[in-house]
């Protein structure tokens, strides 16, 4: 058969296979090429932290109303466009909200319409998000996920084309542009911008693909001109060495496995992957790496952002991550690949998600068996209600009798005279201040070094702002310092109970470890 006859082939079964694509009820065709056709001048915008489906759909947009509308087009990413995805067509022209704030706005100022693509509502735009609500032109959103009643019932679209059973914003936006241009809408860049988008967020069409009508898109992108292979060979070969060293410590030292679960959770502090030299973008695609185990169904990233901690999950087929991101932090996505924003610490966000999870119990059996090897196991299996609760307290009681066995060993090994607080942890002040007392609610600055009993050296060189009386969840730091006053350096050491007790940092400091600060309160 020649190219041009399963061409022709293939747009017959197209039009008249029973797998294409239906895009709902609620919207009007002929309404939305009539609104097209009177644009003047229209701005295209996607969400932060762009992947492959957010650029694929942002640039394809742009070449398809390019070729079938006569309106100015100005394309925006709130941070910019990712270096993974700056050899798709047209991405030289795209904004960044970071970095060209000014002609940002002056575009949306400008604009007519603005058109929405690939984010369920405005607040994923991030800096451009108030902007963008205050614009008085017509808003139309093309998206694929999940929104809720509320999201409905308080659109902040006058338009909207939304089908979460289309894999991606790629293939909708393919659907939407055959639907109202017909067979021949596709040029070559648009194609490639389509093609892209639906290849990354099916995870090279290994997920999110329930329909036949996916393949069916993108069989017929592939006749438009595009080179699938070298498609797949760009989106693939994208590693610089320091991102592919980091995928390997991240892989090796940051990911917990819970196989009774079949659930993996990987935990990422900025501090990581500064000395390693990644950025956000460098993350892309970690969580799907994780997801290739084969014993697992549900694999979580925690990544820390500024005051802020972004949550990717996704899932094979037991777990619904779009209810689970929305339950833990109103998040959202899809079923099988969600996302969310905590405002809680990091700590803190891993120990909500656990708790959800119902892994902490979990890991204080474990670590019964495994994390204090001189420590007697405790044997719960025949326990049961309050024979249970009572085996579980003295394992605890056992355990932190054998950290201060431990302490002070380490304490009269070292000649140190410490001072032992009600809490249980222990002060020593190695170089006297001379500012006055800290005070509960005090903001004090402070800088420390933590290192392991062993000697190992946790974390160095350390600058963090606190107020007193409210630093978690080390409660023992936090009435050591108010001990102190400012300008005294001191050692102080917390029983796990007092540091990061049985959850750990979810990084560097592990279930029941003991901690040794060396602290000096800033002046």
């Amino acid at each position: 058969m020649q190219p041009q006859e399963r061409c022709n082939l293939l747009n017959y079964m197209m039009i008249d296979c029973k797998y294409t694509a239906e895009i709902g009820t609620d919207w009007d065709a002929p309404a939305l090429r009539a609104l097209l056709a009177r644009v003047r001048k229209a701005v295209l915008v996607a969400h932060m932290n762009a992947d492959g489906d957010a650029v694929g759909s942002l640039t394809g947009l742009f070449s398809l109303l390019g070729r079938h509308t006569s309106a100015r087009l100005t394309m925006l990413l709130p941070d910019g466009c990712p270096e993974d995805y700056r050899w798709l067509p047209h991405t030289d022209l795209i904004l960044s909200g970071k970095d060209q704030p000014t002609e940002c706005q002056q575009a949306i100022d400008g604009a007519d319409l603005i058109v929405c693509v690939d984010l369920a509502d405005l607040g994923r735009t991030g800096r451009l998000a108030d902007s963008l609500r205050t614009a008085t032109c017509q808003k139309l959103l093309i998206d694929h996920h999940e929104h809720s009643q509320l999201k409905i019932q308080h659109s902040e679209f006058h338009l909207e084309v939304v089908d979460p059973d289309i894999s991606s914003a790629c293939e909708l936006v393919y659907w939407l542009f055959r639907d109202l241009y017909g067979a021949d809408a596709f040029s070559t860049d648009a194609a490639t911008s389509l093609y892209t988008g639906i290849n990354t967020d099916t995870g090279g069409f290994s997920y999110s693909n329930r329909d036949a009508s996916l393949y069916l898109a993108a069989a017929h992108l592939s006749q438009c001109g595009i080179d699938p292979m070298d498609i797949n060979r760009r989106i693939k070969n994208t590693f610089t060495p320091e991102r592919l060293r980091f995928f390997g410590h991240a892989m090796s030292q940051l990911l917990e496995l819970y196989p009774e679960k079949s659930l993996a959770l990987m935990t990422i502090r900025e501090e990581e992957m500064r000395r390693f030299g990644v950025e956000s973008p460098d993350l892309t695609g970690l969580v799907n790496e994780v997801m290739k185990l084969k014993d697992t169904d549900c694999a979580i990233l925690l990544r820390e952002e500024g005051d802020k901690v972004r949550l990717s999950l996704r899932s094979k087929t037991r777990y619904d991550v779009n209810r689970l991101a929305s339950d833990l932090f109103g998040g959202g996505g899809h079923q099988r690949a969600a996302g969310a924003t905590s405002r809680l610490s990091l700590a803190d966000t891993v120990a909500k998600v656990k708790r959800h999870l119902g892994l902490l119990a979990v890991t204080c059996c474990l670590l019964l068996a495994t994390s204090c090897r001189d420590v007697p196991v405790v044997d719960l299996q025949p326990a049961k209600g309050d024979t249970l609760k009572e085996s579980l307290i003295d394992a605890n009681r056992t355990i932190a009798r054998s950290e201060e066995t431990q302490i002070d060993a380490y304490v009269a090994r070292r000649g140190w005279q410490m001072q032992r607080l009600p809490s249980g942890a222990r002060v020593m002040v190695t170089h006297p201040g001379t500012g006055a007392p800290v005070q509960y609610e005090d903001t004090v600055s402070i800088a420390y070094s933590v290192e392991a009993l062993s000697g190992a050296k946790i974390y160095s060189s350390a600058i963090d702002t606190i107020v007193a009386g409210h630093l978690q969840p080390t409660r023992g730091l936090d009435a050591a310092i108010r001990t102190l006053r400012r300008g005294d350096r001191a050692k102080v050491i917390l029983p796990s109970e007092l540091a990061y007790g049985v959850l750990g940092d979810g990084h560097r400091i592990t279930t029941r470890m003991v901690l040794i600060y060396d602290i000096t309160i800033n002046q």
